[in-house]
């Protein structure tokens, strides 16, 4: 049987992802509090407080939510998120 296999990004791809969230994080707290956000190619392309409907929104996007976007819970209160 045949599995298939997840693609991650590389470290490179990682770093910058990361960079991302660090560059703008205050900016995105201020247009999306208490949202999930998710990016691709450096641009916001959904925002929702209901990461269900987030995962809805980017599927009718064309979008895959496990591997075509980044997303990060957007939160001036420290939290953990368990997936």
């Amino acid at each position: 049987m045949a599995t298939l296999a997840r693609p991650e990004p590389s470290f490179e791809e990682a770093d910058q992802i990361q960079k991302f969230w660090e560059d703008n994080y205050q900016r995105l707290l201020g247009e999306y509090p208490e949202h999930f956000v998710a990016v691709k190619d450096g641009k916001v392309v959904a925002a929702e407080p209901d990461l269900a409907r987030l995962v809805y929104m980017l599927t009718d996007l064309g979008l895959d939510p496990r591997t075509g976007v980044a997303i990060e819970f957007i939160s001036a209160h420290s939290s953990a998120l368990l997936l």
